[in-house]
Parts: structure tokens; C-alpha cells; sequence
């Protein structure tokens, strides 16, 4: 019987190819789950500076967050994922392009322009339960 486990999980041994279908196949959040994590946010006085997406793969949820934000940096391990990532951009409230650094959630902290306390929302999303 064939397992139905990825045989990379983390997706950092994708391949271009495999990047772009996996971005195309992705399913978005549905908005209400978006709208309740950003209601909390805003409740608790989260401020809509910086939204730093770890692990974004393609970055579709990193997209869609950054459309509340002023700035955005979606960063994963693999390469190719942050390729399609770049490829396919993004832009934020404020109008500037979407961030996208190959970085592990292990190390992102260390990433250059990256200051301590300058990242307002830090998400992890994923799409296996």
C-alpha cells in the first residue's frame, strides 16, 4: 500500500518544476480564518508593520497576509520554493514588494535588515492536519 506521507515534507528538495505545480495546486485559507487571526491581532494591539511567513513555500499565504501589512517576508528552506515564490511576487498594503529570503525557521532571525522586535505577526501555515 503506497503512503500518502510527502517523501520531503519540508518541500526544501523540491525541484522548479515541482515548486510551480505545488504553487498552482495549493488551496488559499478561506477568508474567515484570515479575518479572525487578524481581528485578534488588531484586538490585542498588534500593530500591521511587518508579517514575517515562515515556512512559505510558494508564498500564497504570504500574499494574501500582506495585503494587511506594510512590509512582508516570506521565507522557507528550499530554494526552489522561494523562486516560485519571487516569480510569482506580491505586494503589500502599502504597495511594496513581498520579500521572499531561503531561510529555515531554525535561522530566519539571523537574516541581513532583520532587526529584534521589528516583525509585527510571525505565521507558520499548513495545510496538513
Amino acid at each position: 500500500m503506497a503512503s500518502s506521507t510527502p517523501k520531503d515534507p519540508t518541500f526544501q528538495f523540491y525541484s522548479s518544476a515541482q515548486a510551480k505545480a505545488y504553487a498552482a495546486a495549493r488551496e488559499g485559507y478561506d477568508a474567515a480564518l484570515y479575518d479572525l487571526v487578524l481581528d485578534h491581532h488588531a484586538a490585542t494591539g498588534g500593530q500591521f508593520g511587518l508579517v514575517l511567513d515562515c515556512g512559505c513555500g510558494p508564498g500564497n499565504a504570504t500574499r494574501d497576509l500582506a495585503l494587511k501589512f506594510d512590509q512582508a517576508i516570506g521565507t522557507d528552506a528550499g530554494s526552489a520554493m522561494i523562486d516560485a515564490a519571487r516569480e510569482i511576487g506580491g505586494r503589500t498594503k502599502s504597495g511594496a514588494e513581498i520579500r521572499f529570503e531561503v531561510a529555515p525557521g531554525e535561522t530566519f532571525s539571523q537574516m541581513e535588515g532583520l532587526k529584534p522586535g521589528s516583525v509585527d505577526m510571525l505565521t507558520v501555515a499548513s495545510m496538513y492536519l
